[in-house]
């Protein structure tokens, strides 16, 4: 067998030397990406705007809404009167009847961090309307809307539920609703029993005679 092969004094020199370069430059490397990433995010920050504007002006059709322009407490909450809206070809325009307030909303209206990142906007509310779950009757279909007429009674989940009217997606957004259900029945469904369901059914696994 021959002799165990040993590095010199300079060959660990080198080694350390090439550590240290890598982690040098890992660092700059780091260090660049969070100073762009923070100046992306300063800048969407000052960008960060909604169409509040819109609302004022004398809309020429107009209907009350629910809106925030800024986040903070609840007293930045104003009833305006806006344009009422047209349905394009693939939605509804529903008449609301029962809406209702999820935790959520909340969230958006205060700025919560989490809200502001989901998309509602980082200096301002991107949309400044609230609300999603609503119970109400077709006023107007879109032309390739066929699942329902107007005169329907519907429910769903649709964001700016918080008013007088509200155009929904025909296929994703509007269910009918049962002759049974009352509007504020309807109205508490889209999210909020939603999301009880799946917790209950899905992810508590539910079984009859089980407590809970």
């Amino acid at each position: 067998m021959g002799a165990p092969t040993t590095s010199s004094p300079s060959d660990d020199w080198l080694v350390t030397m090439k550590i240290k370069s890598i982690f040098k430059w890992t660092l700059r490397g780091v260090l660049v990406a969070l100073v762009i990433a923070g100046i992306a995010i300063f800048i969407a920050y000052w960008r960060s705007t909604n169409d509040c504007e819109h609302y004022t002006g004398t809309p020429n059709n107009p209907m009350k809404a629910v809106v925030h322009c800024e986040y903070g407490t609840p007293d930045v909450l104003q009833v305006k009167d806006i344009e009422k809206p047209t349905p394009d070809d693939t939605q509804i325009l529903v008449r609301v009847r029962a809406a209702s307030l999820n935790p959520l909303d909340g969230h958006f209206v205060r700025g919560m961090l989490l809200a502001r990142m989901m998309g509602g906007g980082l200096r301002k509310p991107k949309d400044a309307r609230i609300g999603v779950d609503y119970a109400g009757v077709v006023e107007a279909v879109g032309k390739n809307v066929t699942q329902f007429k107007v005169g329907d009674e519907v429910f769903g989940a649709r964001t700016g539920s918080l008013a007088q009217y509200i155009c929904a997606k025909a296929d994703r957004a509007a269910c009918l609703k049962p002759s049974a259900m009352t509007f504020e029945e309807g109205a508490t469904i889209g999210v909020a029993a939603s999301t009880a369901l799946q917790g209950l059914r899905d992810h508590g696994h539910l079984q009859p005679d089980k407590k809970l």
